[in-house]
């Protein structure tokens, strides 16, 4: 009789997927709310790489193995702030500065068609994807702008 009681109870108890299907994920505990939502993530990506092109696999295997050197990235945080950087820090900004690159590289290669040519892309190309992201607002002011005072 103890035994049917365990095993009805372990029956009756939904697993972590049937949870997070009828919306009790709240219920479970942080490490497995975040293994459930690693498993899902990881499916929904085998799921976008299986609907890839060849030419669209090449470039997102680059993708993913491409790295900001984090000693230059480290170097240059620190110059701009004159203060030690901590490692974490330089992580993230590697990982922001690789996307942002990613965009000037996409627009870059958005040009270089909208030119009709082919090939590798060049300094154009380059200085023309740029011109679109300032002129989107998309880029960082780089020259030093002198703000007409308000208040006087």
């Amino acid at each position: 009789m103890g035994k049917d009681k365990k095993s009805s109870s372990k029956e009756e108890q939904p697993s972590g997927e049937d949870k997070e299907k009828s919306g009790e994920v709240s219920s479970l505990a942080p490490e497995a709310v975040i293994k459930l939502a690693d498993k899902s993530m990881q499916q929904q990506t085998v799921l976008l790489v299986s609907a890839l092109s060849a030419k669209q696999l090449d470039q997102y295997e680059i993708f993913r193995r491409s790295t900001m050197p984090r000693a230059a990235v480290k170097r240059l945080m620190q110059s701009v702030s004159s203060t030690n950087v901590p490692q974490n820090a330089v992580i993230a900004m590697a990982g922001i500065t690789k996307v942002y690159v990613g965009e000037i590289v996409e627009l870059a290669c958005q040009a270089r068609e909208n030119l009709h040519e082919t090939g590798p892309l060049q300094p154009k190309h380059i200085r023309e994807a740029v011109r679109i992201m300032r002129r989107n607002n998309n880029m960082p002011c780089t020259k030093y702008k002198k703000v007409a005072a308000i208040f006087k």
